[in-house]
């Protein structure tokens, strides 16, 4: 599908950017601005596929030289307010998180995919790197030389107040990530995603009062299933095969 958005590309641009009489009302016309339509539809849905490992790449992994494994500074949670009573700053609720949820998620996933992969070369960052996120791994070549670069960053984190009880919050984590090749940035691996717990009633594992956003023991323990879940849900995208790969 892909293919389309070289295709497409020069009526997309010139749909965008022409200014287009409204009186045309011949069949041609409207077919042409159809076909504009259309196809930019395609470039949207070609965008946002992302790459999935071969299973060439994915048969290399044990023979690069080092993958290193780089996460970064999750943004302060958001937190809806529920009751009259304010809720306690992200600042606050990030301090008694101790650990930032990016770096929690790259080390659960790192163990995960050495032990399942049989990696001896995975190194993680034991710094969090900041934001925005890098364009491509090319920006790291400098630094690491060679290898792959293994890169998780934290979309979502927030405390979303139950709508019958608004004295108890769900939490809910997105997670992305991406595995490229240092020296010319080539992507291998963007399909990976994951998303844990979620602003439903029903979604009892990821639920906590309002008095534990500051307690460190319930919040570090939803932390630590979130991590090992979106571990899980990560691992399960790196091992889906390719379409090239299933034909």
């Amino acid at each position: 599908m892909c293919i389309l958005y070289f295709i497409s590309l020069p009526f997309g641009v010139f749909f965008r950017n022409a200014t287009f009489n409204h009186s045309m009302r011949t069949p041609a016309a409207r077919t042409g601005t159809t076909v504009a339509l259309v196809l930019g539809l395609f470039i949207s849905a070609c965008g946002t596929q992302g790459v999935r490992l071969s299973e060439t790449d994915r048969t290399n992994l044990t023979k690069q030289p080092s993958i290193q494994v780089l996460h970064y500074e999750t943004a302060l949670p958001e937190i809806k307010r529920g009751s009259k009573l304010p809720p306690p700053s992200a600042f606050e609720v990030r301090r008694h998180a101790a650990a930032d949820p990016a770096a929690l998620i790259a080390q659960s996933f790192s163990r995960l995919l050495g032990k399942k992969k049989k990696l001896k070369n995975l190194h993680v960052e034991s710094r969090d790197l900041p934001r925005p996120v890098a364009k491509n791994a090319g920006s790291y070549r400098e630094q690491y030389r060679r290898g792959l670069v293994l890169e998780l960053w934290v979309e979502e984190w927030s405390f979303n107040p139950l709508p019958t009880d608004t004295r108890t919050y769900l939490m809910t984590i997105g997670a992305r990530g991406r595995l490229a090749h240092v020296v010319d940035g080539r992507v291998l691996w963007s399909t990976g995603h994951c998303s844990v717990g979620g602003g439903t009633a029903s979604n009892r594992d990821f639920r906590l009062a309002a008095t534990e956003l500051t307690r460190g023991t319930r919040l570090r323990k939803l932390l630590a299933m979130a991590r090992d879940e979106c571990a899980r849900q990560l691992m399960r995208d790196f091992d889906e095969r390719s379409e090239a790969d299933k034909r």
